[in-house]
C-alpha cells in the first residue's frame, strides 16, 4: 500500500465535510460558551424575581394549590432560563459552523452498522487522538489546581465576607464569585486550548493525506485528461462567429497588441476614405482574431502604441477610426501599399515611414 504523504486536495476536504469529517475543536467550542453563560447570567438570571416569588407565597399565609403552585414556578423557569439557554445554544452553534466552514454534513445522518465495529474501536481508542485527549484531560486537572489557589489569593477577602454578607446580598455576590472563578479558569485554560487546537487541525489533516495516485486520480476525474483538456480550451477560444470571421477577412489589415487586443482596420476610398474598424477583440477572442487572420493571409501588424490608442478612442465596433489615429492608420497603409507593389515586380518601393510597424507583418500576397 502507497504510502501517504501528499496533503489533502480541496475536494478531498469537501468530500470529508459532507460526511462529517471536518475539524472540530471541540474545547473552543466549549469555551465561548462557557464565556457567554458567564456573562450573561448576571444579565438574564435574575435571582430577584425568585425571592420574590418566595416572599408572596410566604407572606401569602394561604396553602396554594399544587397544581397551580407547580405551574407557576414552571412558567417562571422557563422566562429565566430560555433566554439564557437560546443565547448559550446560539453562542455554541456559531464557531461550530465556522469551523465547518457553513457545511452540512448530509452523508453523515444515515443508519452505519460499521460504527459499531469492534475492532474500528479497539483503533480509536488506542490512536493518537486518544493519547491527546489523557494528556489534556490531565492538564486540565493541572490548571483547575492552578486556578484554584490563584482565585484563593484573590478573593479570599470576598470569601470569608460572605459569612458576615446580609442575606439580600448573598445571592449577587455568589454570581460575581462564581463568574470570576470561571473566568480565571478560561484565562489558564486558555494556552491548553491552543494545543490542543493545533494538533487536533493536525490530526485532521493527517487522518486525510492521500497518496499520489489518488492526488492523479482524482485529477483525472475532476479535470480530465491535460492534453484533452488544453485541446479543447484552445478551440473554445478560437471559436469566432461567421459575421467577426468575415470582418477579419475583408480587412485590409489587423493591428494587434500583440496579445490582448486585436483591432480590424478597413478601407474603401470609393465610399469613404477614413479607415473604419472592422473588428474589436480583446483576451483570448484577440488571439483567435490573430490566428485566423495570419490563416486567411490578411496582415497582422504588431503595433503596441497604435492599438492601444485606437482600442481607446474608438470604444465600438463598426465606428470610423477617431482623428487621433487616422495618421498612424495611414502611415501602416502606405507602408503596406508599397510592400504589395514591390512583391508584385513593381517599381521599388518609396521611402517608409519613419516609424513604420513591427518588422512582424505578413502580406496576404505573400
Amino acid at each position: 500500500m502507497a504510502e501517504k504523504t501528499e496533503k489533502p486536495t480541496a475536494k478531498k476536504l469537501r468530500d470529508a465535510a459532507k460526511k462529517g469529517q471536518t475539524f472540530k475543536a471541540r474545547d473552543i467550542v466549549a469555551l465561548v460558551v462557557i464565556a457567554t453563560g458567564a456573562l450573561a447570567a448576571p444579565a438574564l438570571v435574575d435571582l430577584t424575581r425568585i425571592a420574590a416569588e418566595f416572599a408572596r407565597i410566604a407572606s401569602s399565609g394561604a396553602q396554594p394549590d399544587p397544581g397551580a403552585y407547580a405551574f407557576a414556578w414552571a412558567k417562571l423557569f422557563l422566562r429565566i432560563a430560555a433566554p439564557f439557554v437560546l443565547l448559550c445554544a446560539a453562542a455554541g452553534a456559531l464557531p461550530s459552523l465556522v469551523q465547518s466552514r457553513f457545511t452540512l454534513a448530509v452523508e453523515s445522518i444515515r443508519f452505519d452498522l460499521t460504527a459499531l465495529d469492534p475492532v474500528k474501536g479497539m483503533k480509536r481508542l488506542f490512536s493518537w487522538r486518544s493519547v491527546k485527549d489523557a494528556a489534556k484531560a490531565l492538564l486540565y486537572v493541572a490548571v483547575f489546581a492552578v486556578t484554584v489557589r490563584v482565585f484563593a489569593d484573590l478573593c479570599h477577602h470576598d470569601l470569608f465576607g460572605l459569612f458576615r454578607a446580609r442575606a439580600a446580598l448573598l445571592g449577587h455576590m455568589w454570581i460575581v464569585l462564581t463568574i470570576r472563578l470561571v473566568l480565571l479558569f478560561l484565562l489558564c485554560a486558555l494556552p491548553v486550548l491552543i494545543v490542543d487546537a493545533a494538533v487536533e487541525y493536525y490530526l485532521y489533516h493527517r487522518e486525510l493525506k492521500m497518496d499520489k495516485h489518488e492526488v492523479k486520480q482524482e485529477y483525472k476525474e475532476s479535470e480530465g485528461n491535460h492534453e484533452i483538456k488544453s485541446k479543447r480550451r484552445e478551440i473554445h477560444q478560437e471559436l469566432l462567429s461567421e459575421e467577426i470571421k468575415a470582418n477579419v477577412e475583408q480587412s485590409d489589415f489587423i493591428v494587434a497588441n500583440p496579445t490582448h487586443i486585436a483591432i480590424g482596420i478597413y478601407v474603401n476610398p470609393d465610399i469613404v476614405p477614413i479607415p473604419f474598424v472592422s473588428v474589436r477583440e480583446t483576451n483570448a477572442r484577440a488571439l483567435a482574431v490573430i490566428r485566423h487572420a495570419e490563416a486567411c493571409g490578411v496582415t497582422v501588424v504588431r503595433n503596441v502604441a497604435l492599438a492601444r490608442s485606437i482600442y481607446r478612442n474608438s470604444p465600438r465596433r463598426y465606428s470610423f477610426v477617431n482623428q487621433d489615429d487616422v495618421d498612424g492608420v495611414m502611415r501602416v497603409l502606405i507602408w503596406l501599399k508599397e510592400v504589395e507593389a514591390a512583391n508584385r515586380g513593381g517599381p521599388p518601393p518609396g521611402m517608409a515611414p519613419e516609424t513604420p510597424p513591427a518588422p512582424q507583418a505578413r502580406d496576404r500576397n505573400a
